[in-house]
């Protein structure tokens, strides 16, 4: 847990670090005189200022105290640039050419958007890296390990339910749309001819088995010699020792998670279970099934599952970035599309604690998932604060577009109750998306 909450910290930190550095350097850059500088949010722990370096005419180097207040703070779910010109209330100690409303309109729509610029920037380096470091696979999703009637390995995956699917990230998506009830998936095969296919989803426990279920036993995996084998986990059965290898279900033979799922989901009572135990024995194990309203729903399983073409090198590396970085985008608008229409409920948000659990399973899958996980929220911080909505960064901007069209700023003071109104909103959704990830949690 304590590894958990350093990375946890450490990931949220450069997100949080690259953002408002971004307003931060602008800003300066533009001349704004900038009060405070700060990572995390709630009371201050740390606090620094910087020495700067004055050279006078006669060419005689001084240091001086930077104006800048460098802080970090207690909670780490945020950061801000306090600037002068901000406020509504004018600060007369402050030279009206340090103020931000005095700069020009492209140094001040600058400063608004250079945080969101830099977490794109670092997000596509992430993933660019992550491409020429693996062998990586590509956008294009195919079929494979098929238990579906009419679908085959090899076939390319289109669309679901009619929506255009061109990337892993895009069928995630449509995927936790469709995944309640049966849905129609588009495939094309090798000579080009596209036909669909209807998918019966099996909702699953946090057991690896079928939802609202009890089977005495959970599911789990290892490696023996070089094939993957599932194995069980825990077992209060007498006759069902963990670890034992599962070999077949009422005699026929199991080879992947979904065919054993495929085979047991239409099972009422009971069913064979034949394993083999540490000696190299089969045994035979009769598993009664009863129901179980206290399992957590953890997912769900379609029949298949999904590959991609594998590449490595420079030039793919390249192509992955790319494609993945357009790909996460597209989900994003497509999410935020889903959110308006109510195919997706707020529910399936995620705010700090959702995080926090992300982050604590890409610690434990090794270093790359967490690289990936942190360009991922890159894109999402980014793609969030570019929205155009009052409080966000793309607010303030389409503010400044408004400003630019109508040849005047708008009233400070109403801008500002907008801003402030929104940020309320936004705090409400936040304790309420919060609320949610505790009780998916317990």
């Amino acid at each position: 847990m304590i590894l958990t909450l350093i990375y946890f910290i450490f990931i949220l930190g450069i997100v949080v670090f690259i953002h408002e550095l971004g307003h931060f350097l602008f800003a300066k850059k533009a001349g704004v005189y900038v009060y405070e500088f700060s990572i995390g949010m709630g009371p201050r722990i740390f606090k620094f200022k910087r020495k700067k370096k004055i050279k006078d005419k006669n060419g005689k180097v001084t240091f001086v105290d930077d104006e800048t207040d460098y802080c970090i703070r207690l909670f780490p779910i945020g950061g801000f640039v306090q600037m002068a010109g901000e406020e509504i209330e004018v600060d007369e100690n402050i030279p009206k050419d340090k103020r931000l409303q005095s700069k020009r309109w492209g140094q001040r729509f600058m400063v608004m958007v250079a945080g969101v610029m830099n977490n794109f920037i670092l997000a596509f380096i992430i993933i660019l890296i992550i491409g020429w470091t693996n062998t990586i696979s590509l956008n294009s999703v195919y079929v494979a390990d098929s238990l579906v009637p009419d679908l085959y390995d090899g076939e390319k995956i289109i669309a679901v339910n009619g929506h255009k699917v061109n990337s892993y990230d895009m069928l995630s998506l449509e995927l936790i749309v469709a995944s309640k009830d049966n849905f129609k998936i588009t495939v094309e095969n090798a000579d080009g001819n596209r036909h669909d296919v209807v998918i019966e989803p099996i909702s699953l426990g946090e057991n690896n088995l079928i939802y609202g279920r009890d089977y005495g036993f959970t599911l789990g995996s290892k490696v023996v010699g070089d094939k993957l084998m599932l194995i069980v986990k825990e077992s209060e059965i007498d006759n069902l020792q963990e670890n034992e290898i599962i070999v077949s279900v009422n005699g026929v033979e199991i080879e992947s998670h979904m065919q054993l799922l495929d085979l047991i989901k239409n099972e009422e009572d009971c069913f064979l279970l034949t394993t083999k135990d540490q000696k190299g024995d089969l045994k035979e194990t009769v598993i009664e099934i009863s129901k179980n309203d206290d399992d957590n729903l953890a997912g769900y399983s379609y029949g298949f599952s999904i590959t991609g073409t594998e590449e490595k090198g420079f030039l793919a590396g390249i192509k992955y970035a790319c494609g993945k970085f357009v790909s996460t985008l597209q989900q994003m608008v497509k999410t935020v599309w889903y959110l308006i229409t109510g195919d997706l409920s707020l529910s399936a948000l995620s705010g700090p604690v959702g995080i926090f659990k992300v982050v604590d399973t890409a610690k434990n899958q090794g270093f790359m998932n967490i690289l990936s996980l942190l360009a991922l929220l890159n894109i999402n911080v980014a793609f969030i604060n570019i929205l155009p909505l009052p409080a966000f960064d793309g607010g303030h901007a389409l503010f400044l577009i408004i400003e630019k069209i109508k040849g005047r700023p708008l009233d400070p003071k109403i801008e500002n109750t907008i801003h402030n109104i929104f940020f309320i909103l936004l705090m409400i959704l936040m304790l309420y998306i919060t609320f949610n990830d505790i009780v998916r949690i317990f």
